[in-house]
């Protein structure tokens, strides 16, 4: 048993299995110290989903969402891809070795061991979730992010041309959105910090925030 789960082929598997278990070795070690690993790495996290009102999500935002990246904190979140990737991985060389009596190439058995994982974060991700209600709780609207402070992450926003900003809600959680000035002559650079005004589509209109 040993020598299959370090066998070459289930390399990056075992590596995947290793790294979960120095996540809890860490986690152990942090809660010692007093201070969780799990929110830290929620509050280091550049990662967050806003869902319009009508529900809709496009791009990085969708997919994120049906991998249930919204709705999980990021550390069981990433504990559950690591599991699911080597479960899978494992699994799936181990039925090949009772019927060829040898493993899958990794050029087979890695793309099996990603699709597997991609449904593992989508429904049992799901099943999580379910029984973490705090996470849930702490969900808010975008529209409700209106009078928020929000400091401009890219670029240079002028109006008609939006840039990138991070706003933090009420529960300190981030959101990256698009703001724009709500007037022609005024422009943010990047670190200008910015009120939300109001929301058009995906983009809101912004006031510098006056110090």
């Amino acid at each position: 048993m040993v020598d299959f789960l370090f066998a070459h082929a289930n390399l990056p598997f075992s590596l995947a299995l290793s790294f979960v278990l120095l996540l809890g070795l860490f986690e152990a070690l942090s809660l010692i110290l007093g201070y969780s690993l799990v929110g830290a790495m929620d509050n280091w996290s550049p990662i967050d989903v806003d869902i319009d009102t009508d529900g809709s999500a496009s791009g990085f935002t969708g997919v994120s969402g049906w991998l249930c990246l919204n709705r999980l904190p990021l550390l069981i979140w990433f504990v559950l891809v690591l599991v699911s990737f080597a479960i899978a991985g494992y699994s799936s060389n181990f039925v090949s070795l009772l019927l060829i009596e040898a493993p899958l190439p990794q050029l087979f058995s890695l793309p099996i061991a990603l699709l597997f994982t991609a449904f593992s974060c989508r429904y049992t991700g799901a099943g999580v979730a379910r029984i973490l209600p705090k996470n849930e709780s702490t969900a808010v609207s975008i529209d409700s992010l209106s009078g928020s402070v929000g400091t401009v992450t890219l670029g240079c926003a002028i109006q008609g041309k939006p840039s990138e900003a991070l706003v933090r809600d009420q529960h300190q959680q981030k959101h990256y959105v698009l703001v724009e000035p709500d007037t022609s002559d005024a422009e943010f650079p990047s670190g200008t910090q910015v009120v939300l005004l109001a929301r058009v589509g995906r983009v809101w209109s912004a006031a510098k925030l006056e110090k």
